[in-house]
């Protein structure tokens, strides 16, 4: 009976598939990075838009209710509440989470706390806020792309913006997993009841002033 001899590969093929698998990878990595971070948006900008439904349907309770009161928002102290979750102190029919009932959003605690009371979902861990570059948060008039990347790297799922004066105004920023070019956002005015959010370009930074233009 006549046999064949079997041959594995040569250095020199193994050397050109290797060649090809590596071609291969760094033309498909980038695709596959672009997929996962649009995914991230996606799941950013789901959340943002549940909170925007959540504060419409908590604006209409309200309204039908004969709507909130107004207080001086250093002395307010009504305990106007839908299903636990207070209104603000302007009587904008929004919705805050607050401490002591002071129905004014004063810290990004306290921002990220509407925004779970919001969302009512396990999507938003716990989490402690600082004003500081790895805190999540910053109370300045601008933010550099830095101080969002290292929230990010410290494992922030969302930055916190809200300037020193501007008590009640909650702008947040999805950044689990997401390229800073195409940022999900949702920016929150409790104290007039306005909101805004769309996807943005943080890579160069942000300015408190410019994106005060953005709301409706």
């Amino acid at each position: 009976m006549k046999t064949t001899k079997l041959s594995g590969f040569t250095l020199v093929e193994l050397i050109i598939v290797i060649v090809i698998l590596a071609v291969l990878a760094i033309t498909a990595l980038p695709k596959f990075i672009n997929l996962n971070s649009d995914a991230a948006t996606s799941v950013g900008s789901g959340i943002f838009s549940n909170a925007q439904t959540t504060i419409d349907v908590y604006k209409g309770t309200c309204l039908a209710r004969g709507r909130d009161i107004y207080e001086d928002r250093s002395t307010a102290s009504n305990n106007f509440n839908i299903d636990g979750i207070e209104s603000s102190f302007s009587a904008s029919c929004y919705p805050v989470s607050t401490s002591r009932n002071s129905r004014a959003i004063s810290n990004a605690r306290q921002c990220y706390s509407t925004l779970q009371d919001l969302v009512s979902t396990d999507t938003l861990p716990n989490i402690t806020y600082r004003w500081n570059a790895t805190g999540g948060s910053s109370n300045s008039t601008s933010v550099t792309s830095s101080y969002f990347q290292s929230s990010q790297e410290a494992g922030y799922k969302v930055f916190i913006h809200q300037a020193r004066t501007f008590h009640s105004y909650c702008h947040f920023y999805y950044l689990d997993g997401v390229d800073l070019t195409k940022t999900p956002y949702l920016l929150y005015d409790a104290d007039n009841g306005v909101k805004a959010s769309g996807v943005m370009d943080i890579s160069n930074g942000i300015t408190w002033s410019d994106n005060l233009t953005l709301y409706n």
